[in-house]
């Protein structure tokens, strides 16, 4: 039996030298990304029975039963790159290398100069494409960013936090526009013009009123009839923003404020919409009336002063408009002026009345006296030589609730013929369709829908696409702020808004840009920028709290913008959700008695950027970083699943290859199906426990001595028989 144990202890040197192998490996690895420690089992070996059944059974010894890996989880090591990536739970991730796959639980991967992320063995990592909402497409393969860019968004719309301060004070600016008041005395029209600048409300009110009391003819009026020039005065109020005429001169007479007077260098009062004094029917009867002011009596303003003036430049190049009547073809010319037309234009329907050089009666005597392009003679009036054609007039709206701000509408009335009447707007003779806001419409597939009206038996119009852009004066302006904007093509645009307090609790704005930024910029006539107001702007009503009470006018304003990209470009401007609305009116635009200043802004474009970095998340989305700000989905990794991970073949390079033992590969997104999440920024350290390992090792170095004590035991054991025989 000497021999018999000689064997025996042989066979245990050979199962505690793999052992101390194993041991060894497990310890040289517990620094290994991913690795899994493996444990060693051993058994026996029966050879021989003595007399027969199981009471007798003497073993040869022990053999390896094989080798386990254990698959435990282990601890995350926090690292600064954000594609260390390590699996919380089950699963594997698969490396491919030539349409081979392989499993890793190591998770340190880069991209390579291809673009293909990688592994420390240059082995690809496997995932799917996605679509822009993240959703997988098509099949695993290759995660690649090579190709992948963040093309540039048009900006749609934008808002403004900011607060304007409830104790500024109105600024009224006079220019050659809006400078002239003129009243009857009883006897005659008296016209005053103010030196232009800017005034406050009671500084404005007090010019005038010195103006008009000193005035000679107003004296001797006055005089004459038994009454004192002083009597008549003008105050205004910071409370209401309004101002108030009183009559009290003692004639015994009226003082008519002439606001009805037409076109005329003596007869145009163009001060009336600073001094919100409406064109309106005050008497009930037909037609409009002037503001008659009785001996002993006041009136107070109609509306808040509306400060800004709209102001068109015409030249050669956006005066002429194409249309026809029936099929006549008629050219309207708008005349060319240095100075700019204005908007001023008040009253309803037939009962507006233009000031001087008014854009829209410049627009309707244009229209009216347009020539036949055949050159033959004859207006749209006479179509045909039967004095039966359409007469056209135009109407302007500045501010309106139903937000058709800033626009211009032209109507037809048939004379009787009935001829159709379509303006070319699309014609590339027309070229005052940016000046009026008729540029033709795209629609979402970027077709040209054209813009045109019919006349079928006595009246038509059309209004205008959009508000048109006009010359800009920032001087009344309280408080103003800037940010980008972003046209089709990425190009950034600077869109300033400005304020302007009109009266307490309301306020006027404005969207202002660059000449130079705008397809239709008119620059000043040195060349340089001119600060043009895109759209009609609006106003803002807030609530003796601060918080905003409604708006009016058009918030939706298009852009046309310079350097090719689309034109008309909306741009929805929001200030907050109104009370009127529904909301706290806090959540935007505020007026506190504090001063003015902008607290967020935000618009949801952006120019076309590249990849400068990557997330991963821990449904294993990877999303691209781009230089733009701009974060959008790349890819998604694919985790793997066995029934039985113990079956796989290690591989070396911290991969496992799939064998019949360790069933077939299940692959699926991480968190599903038993399936791990993904930790980025992060990668498992090796599972093999030190302190574990070294008890293990004393323990197979105590059984490798015991066994090679044996060995020398059974040597003297022969030794003993051999001696036997001498």
């Amino acid at each position: 039996m000497a021999l018999t144990s000689l064997y025996a202890g042989i066979s245990g040197l050979n199962v505690n030298s793999d052992a101390i192998s194993l041991i060894g490996n497990n310890i040289a690895n517990s620094n290994t990304i991913g690795f899994k420690a493996g444990r060693i089992q051993f058994k026996d070996i029966v050879s021989s029975s003595l007399g027969g059944g199981t009471a007798g059974q003497i073993g040869r010894g022990a053999t390896t039963g094989g080798i386990t890996t254990l698959f435990s989880q282990s601890s995350f090591e926090t690292t600064t790159r954000g594609t260390d990536l390590a699996i919380d739970g089950d699963g594997f991730f698969i490396v491919a290398d030539g349409g081979t796959n392989y499993y890793t639980r190591a998770g340190d991967f880069t991209f390579d100069k291809d673009g293909l992320m990688v592994n420390s063995s240059n082995l690809t990592v496997q995932g799917w494409k996605v679509t822009e909402d993240g959703n997988t497409s098509g099949d695993i393969g290759d995660i690649n960013v090579s190709d992948v860019s963040s093309s540039s968004k048009r900006t749609t719309g934008l808002s403004l936090g900011a607060n304007l301060d409830a104790t500024s004070e109105t600024k009224f600016v006079l220019n050659d526009y809006n400078n002239r008041f003129v009243l009857n005395d009883g006897t005659s029209n008296i016209a005053v013009t103010l030196i232009n600048g800017t005034y406050t409300g009671e500084s404005l009110a007090n010019e005038l009123q010195a103006k008009i009391q000193d005035d000679s003819t107003f004296k001797t009026d006055i005089n004459a009839a038994g009454g004192t020039p002083s009597g008549f005065t003008i105050t205004y109020s910071k409370v209401t923003g309004k101002f108030t005429f009183t009559n009290n001169t003692g004639t015994g007479s009226d003082i008519t404020l002439n606001v009805t007077t037409d076109s005329g260098s003596d007869t145009d009062m163009s001060m009336r919409e600073l001094l919100g004094l409406e064109i309106k029917d005050r008497d009930g009867a037909a037609g409009v009336d002037d503001i008659a002011i009785a001996d002993g009596s006041n009136v107070i303003s109609d509306a808040l002063p509306r400060l800004s003036d709209k102001l068109f430049y015409v030249n050669n190049n956006n005066n002429t408009l194409i249309f026809t009547v029936g099929t006549t073809e008629y050219q309207a010319i708008i005349p060319v002026s240095p100075d700019p037309y204005t908007s001023l234009f008040a009253g309803v329907g037939g009962a507006k009345v233009p000031a001087s050089s008014s854009m829209a009666q410049a627009l309707a005597d244009a229209l009216n006296n347009a020539t036949k392009t055949d050159g033959t003679a004859g207006t749209p009036e006479d179509e045909g030589g039967t004095g039966k054609g359409p007469t056209f007039t135009v109407d302007y709206i500045d501010y309106d609730e139903n937000n058709n701000s800033g626009k211009f509408t032209i109507a037809a009335t048939d004379g009787g013929g009935g001829s159709n009447i379509r303006f070319k707007w699309e014609d590339e003779r027309t070229s005052a369709e940016q000046l009026l806001g008729f540029a033709s419409e795209f629609d979402e597939n970027n077709t040209k829908t054209v813009t045109s009206f019919t006349i079928t038996g006595s009246s038509g119009s059309v209004e205008s696409v959009f508000a048109p852009n006009t010359v800009f004066d920032p001087t009344a302006a309280n408080y103003s702020t800037a940010m980008n904007v972003y046209d089709t093509l990425g190009s950034p645009h600077t869109v300033t808004v400005y304020f302007k307090k009109q009266g307490s609790n309301q306020w006027e704005w404005h969207a202002v840009m660059n000449s130079s930024d705008l397809d239709n910029g008119i620059p000043n006539d040195d060349g340089s920028d001119r600060l043009m107001e895109v759209g009609a702007g609006g106003l803002l009503e807030f609530n003796p709290n601060g918080s905003l009470k409604s708006e009016t006018g058009q918030n939706n304003v298009y852009f046309n913008f310079a350097g090719g990209a689309d034109l008309m470009q909306e741009i929805d401007i929001n200030f907050g959700e109104s009370t009127t609305e529904g909301g706290s009116g806090l959540d935007g635009t505020t007026q506190y008695a504090d001063s003015s200043a902008t607290f967020s802004q935000t618009q949801d474009g952006f120019p076309a950027g590249s990849l400068s970095g990557v997330s991963v998340g821990s449904d294993g989305l990877i999303s691209g970083i781009f230089s733009n700000g701009e974060i959008k989905p790349l890819a998604r990794l694919a985790l793997a699943m066995f029934n039985s991970p113990w079956g796989l073949e290690k591989k070396g390079d911290n991969i496992w290859a799939e064998t019949l033992k360790s069933g077939n590969v299940s692959v699926g997104l991480p968190g599903t199906a038993g399936r791990g999440t993904i930790a980025s920024n992060s990668l498992e350290q090796s599972n093999v426990d030190i302190a574990t390992e070294f008890v293990k090792m004393i323990s197979a170095q105590r059984a490798f001595q015991a066994n090679a004590k044996m060995i020398t035991t059974s040597d003297e054991l022969l030794n003993d028989v051999v001696n036997l025989k001498r």
